[in-house]
């Protein structure tokens, strides 16, 4: 039997209404389940209310009153055949009656402690069941979040292709320094619209607690902080960049560890660099 099926017999179970064979394959079942042993003590424990369940049966008072007066006849000595017969046999029907009055009720009362078990039985299940749908709602959000940032790499990549085969793209290459000599890296721009982008690869893991920063120093003048990126486990990187107006004529492009923010002017070393700096 499926798990599903083990949990239909729980109820039953726990009210001793399964057969033999069915009680004996449940109980081999509960010893490699942790799961349904706690649903049987659950189950078991709101079947323990039964003996709350049913309320006392008072005689009804025509039959108080006939007892009554066996009572009295008894005490007077009147012992006939027709006292005796008015105390005995009209009783026996209101001691049937009443006995199935009681069995009546503790049978609705057995419905009702099943019932509630069943409530609660598919209240747990209900609780498991939102438990599993907000779990799938947050791998859902986990990969649409991923579709989002490959989408977004994919469109880089798109970008730095049709970049690198334009008319007016011009390519710098950058060579590792003695901090990060497997390094090496391009960068590429349109020497029209100052498009651009950056081509890392090599560089050495990014701290947490740290980003790599571009600068562009264009010659005579001061460096110009460009965008702050990390790298993938690879070293790898893929950043669009806008070029400077003042920075597209004999520009040196270098790559900086810097804090994560980013800073205003670069510190050393320098990772990647152009040749000339």
């Amino acid at each position: 039997m499926e798990h599903q099926d083990y949990q239909q017999l729980l109820v039953p179970h726990s009210l001793d209404a399964l057969e033999v064979s069915e009680a004996r394959e449940l109980e081999a079942h509960l010893e490699t389940c942790a799961e349904c042993r706690a649903e049987l003590v659950a189950l078991r424990d709101g079947a323990a209310l039964l003996a709350y369940a049913a309320e006392p049966a008072a005689p009804r008072p025509e039959v108080q009153a006939r007892i009554l007066e066996s009572v009295r006849a008894e005490r007077t000595g009147n012992r006939s055949a027709a006292v005796l017969t008015h105390k005995v046999t009209p009783l026996r029907p209101r001691a049937n009656w009443n006995f199935w009055t009681m069995g009546l009720r503790v049978a609705a009362a057995v419905a009702f402690v099943a019932l509630l078990i069943g409530l609660v039985v598919l209240w747990r299940r209900e609780v498991k069941l939102q438990q599993e749908v907000a779990q799938l709602n947050r791998q859902l959000n986990t990969q649409q979040h991923e579709l989002v940032r490959d989408r977004d790499v994919l469109a880089r990549q798109r970008d730095a292709l049709a970049l690198l085969n334009s008319p007016d793209a011009k390519r710098l290459d950058l060579a590792g320094s003695q901090t990060a000599q497997n390094a090496r890296g391009s960068f590429v721009y349109d020497q029209k619209t100052g498009k651009a982008i950056l081509l890392a690869d090599g560089l050495p893991a990014t701290p947490a607690d740290k980003a790599y920063e571009l600068w562009f120093i264009p010659k005579g003048h001061s460096p110009v902080p460009g965008r702050i990126f990390t790298v993938d486990t690879s070293g790898h990187a893929l950043l669009p960049e806008q070029m400077p107006a003042d920075a597209m004529q004999n520009v040196v492009i270098a790559i900086t560890l810097e804090p994560k923010r980013g800073s205003a002017v670069p510190t050393l070393p320098i990772y990647l660099s152009t040749p000339s700096s």
